[in-house]
């Protein structure tokens, strides 16, 4: 018995990326903004009249065709090349920039660019304070060490000078350590640390070498669940704050900031900077590190530069390689599918219209070669279909 019909197989394409490969490793020929599967054959009919009528009672094949009709709207000298049939792509005066502090907010496991910097060396990445206050319990008023907090050069500054004062270690996003290092190492005795509900301020359980202020380390800390924002000196943050009981000597402080391990608090994708293409270098938290899901961080380093790219046009054939397309439609919106093409070359496919008020497309044709060589049983490719589950 056939299967039944099923509204479940109703399927809105979504998620369709075309990667293609000469060779060198899979590129993504970026945002696919229309895409046309066109399979086709040249047949050979053949016809009869000995029922007294000329009818046709054989049909053979004689041609078999898959055509892959797309444009895409990232025309990065990369994708163009193959518009073009492009030779190698030169860069023209390479040399090499730095980056210093760029911000970067880390959610989950993920690896987020650093934005367009390429063939990332040098990288350092670490935890910092956006807001580091003093309050001064005898003046009334607040002492802003935000700057030398944040600088391995900074002046020294006292950290609680008297048993009225609070010193404030504000973000604006969570945090669950801060590190000191510290000039002089402070005497005290009863600090205690202490964070924002929402409506008032609570005891906050803090260990780690540098809790006491009497020593180099780390204040650390499992964020509360009520942990809320709250302003402080007109600063609308994440707040932890210390104070003391008694001061017996004042901790000075170099500095609350450090560098965080890769490969222990975070990973690296230097992403490229060659003739095989040019891909943002980008940076991903670990769960088991110093971090927290969703931590600003700063990241440094040093990145390659060009003065321009460039490539011949019309001096290469076509390009061979192998091609893989995904429909990864968002759950609910039907089927998911991959169709694999294990031979292929691509070729340009119209023209590049050049008009100021639409975006720019590149119409490219994908051609599938047969590879029955190799694949004696799939000479066009194979197609896998999953689950409609995203």
């Amino acid at each position: 018995m056939p299967l039944p019909h099923s509204i479940e197989n109703y399927t809105v394409p979504g998620g369709i990326k075309l990667f293609f490969d000469d060779g060198t490793g899979e590129r993504d020929l970026g945002n696919i903004t229309g895409l046309d599967i066109e399979p086709s054959t040249e047949e050979l009919d053949h016809y009869s009249n000995r029922s007294g009528r000329r009818r046709k009672d054989k049909v053979i094949v004689l041609e078999e065709k898959l055509n892959i009709k797309f444009k895409f709207d990232e025309p990065v000298i990369e994708n163009l090349r193959h518009y073009f049939r492009g030779g190698s792509i030169e860069s023209v005066n390479e040399g090499t920039a730095n980056k210093t502090d760029q911000k970067l907010t880390l959610t989950g496991e993920l690896l987020y660019s650093v934005g367009q910097y390429f063939g990332l060396s040098a990288v350092t990445v670490r935890q910092f304070l956006d807001k580091v206050f003093r309050y001064d319990g005898v003046a009334a008023t607040y002492v802003d060490n935000s700057a030398e907090a944040d600088s391995e050069g900074g002046t020294p500054f006292d950290a609680l000078v008297n048993t009225s004062d609070y010193l404030y270690l504000g973000k604006d996003t969570k945090f669950k350590e801060a590190y000191f290092d510290l000039e002089v190492n402070g005497s005290y005795t009863g600090v205690a640390w202490e964070y924002w509900d929402g409506s008032q301020w609570q005891e906050l359980a803090a260990g780690g070498a540098g809790a006491s202020l009497d020593a180099d380390g780390p204040v650390t800390f499992t964020p509360p669940e009520d942990w809320a924002k709250t302003t402080v000196n007109s600063q609308n943050l994440y707040w932890i704050r210390a104070s003391a009981t008694e001061v017996t000597t004042v901790a000075t402080v170099n500095h609350i900031r450090q560098n965080l391990v890769r490969n222990s608090d975070w990973v690296l994708d230097p992403g490229q900077a060659g003739v095989d293409g040019r891909l943002p270098g980008r940076i991903g938290r670990l769960a088991g590190g110093k971090l927290v899901d969703g931590e600003e961080v700063k990241v440094s380093f040093t990145y390659t530069t060009w003065e321009q790219m460039r490539f011949p046009i019309a001096v290469s054939s076509f390009i061979e390689g192998s091609a893989r397309l995904e429909v990864h439609p968002d759950t609910g919106r039907g089927l998911r599918f991959d169709a694999v093409f294990t031979k292929a070359i691509l070729r340009p496919d119209g023209t590049i219209g050049l008009d100021d008020k639409t975006w720019l497309e590149v119409p490219m044709n994908l051609e599938v070669l047969d590879d029955s060589e190799n694949y004696p049983d799939a000479p066009y490719g194979y197609y896998v279909s999953y689950e409609n589950a995203a």
